[in-house]
């Protein structure tokens, strides 16, 4: 049995506007499943319908097994949400957050106790853990609202962006924990503008513009359906990039050529892998940041 299960699935808000539009795809357990998009195309409507807090228009919509309309009490108590607007109590130290959350979930509190030392060290907070949240830096503050979604362990979590404002070692560890939770048979759905982030985690992605599915697959036949290649750069040392030779040899022999010539021209000679962001815009026709949510 697959984590989701989604078919035909569509959202029209109120004033009529089409957030979603025949949507279908599947996630399997134990998964990392990114789900990619400009602002606006979708992609938190769609987070919010899986985690039973808005309800489609039309489609279906299976989690864990349940529908998300008929069962959501047996879907919530089996998933955690980390949610793009969630914000901390700033006058509670990190170690209280994570500790009440504990106790909130029925442990008693020599177990509370424990399991909020192992989810402060799993995301390096534990030298913190006397601060004000409000002294915090905002990438530490994410943490806290990560490290409170894995007080129990979840057969499915939904990342909205977790790793918005951290720098390059706090992302570092969320994707640690996020493998982790993986291999121990948690499924994960994450939603990110990070295109690093998707290639480096994902095992499937699926890519919405405008409420519809452009892209479902995995990250390299998203590379390979968009077109992008290998790309061979030449260039002489100390000019400038308009000097830049950017080749795609289309076959090894004529990347052996290619190669070859440039050493004899004396050029250097490096190599452009296919990028997911090249792909992303192939897809979607432009960058993230060209529409606003």
């Amino acid at each position: 049995m697959d984590a989701i299960e989604v078919e035909g699935l569509g959202k029209t808000y109120p004033k009529g506007t089409e957030a979603l539009k025949d949507v279908s795809f599947k996630v399997a357990r134990g998964s990392v499943f990114c789900l990619l998009g400009r602002n606006g195309a979708g992609k938190t409507t769609l987070l919010r319908i899986l985690a039973t807090q808005l309800r489609s228009t039309v489609g279906k919509a299976r989690v864990l097994g349940f529908d998300v309309v008929k069962e959501p009490d047996k879907i919530r108590e089996r998933i955690s949400v980390v949610p793009q607007e969630a914000r901390p109590f700033m006058m509670l130290s990190p170690y209280d957050h994570i500790y009440y959350m504990c106790k909130i979930r029925g442990m008693e509190t020599e177990d509370a106790k424990k399991r909020t030392k192992e989810v402060m060290d799993e995301l390096e907070l534990w030298e913190h853990r006397k601060k004000l949240t409000a002294d915090l830096s905002g990438g530490l503050r994410q943490r806290v609202i990560v490290g409170l979604a894995l007080v129990t362990t979840p057969e499915l979590i939904f990342l909205d962006e977790p790793s918005i404002g951290l720098d390059p070692l706090g992302r570092r560890v969320i994707w640690n924990i996020i493998r982790k939770m993986t291999k121990q048979g948690t499924t994960v759905l994450l939603t990110t503008h990070y295109m690093d982030e998707a290639d480096a985690l994902a095992d499937k992605l699926l890519i919405i513009d405008k409420g519809r599915k452009v892209f479902f697959g995995t990250v390299e036949e998203a590379k390979h359906a968009a077109g992008t290649e290998t790309k061979v750069l030449l260039e002489r040392p100390g000019s400038t990039t308009h000097d830049r030779e950017v080749l795609v040899p289309k076959s090894d022999q004529e990347m052996m050529e290619i190669i070859q010539r440039g050493l004899k021209e004396g050029k250097r000679v490096t190599f452009k892998p296919p990028s997911l962001d090249e792909a992303f815009i192939h897809f979607v026709g432009g960058s993230i940041e060209e529409e606003t949510a």
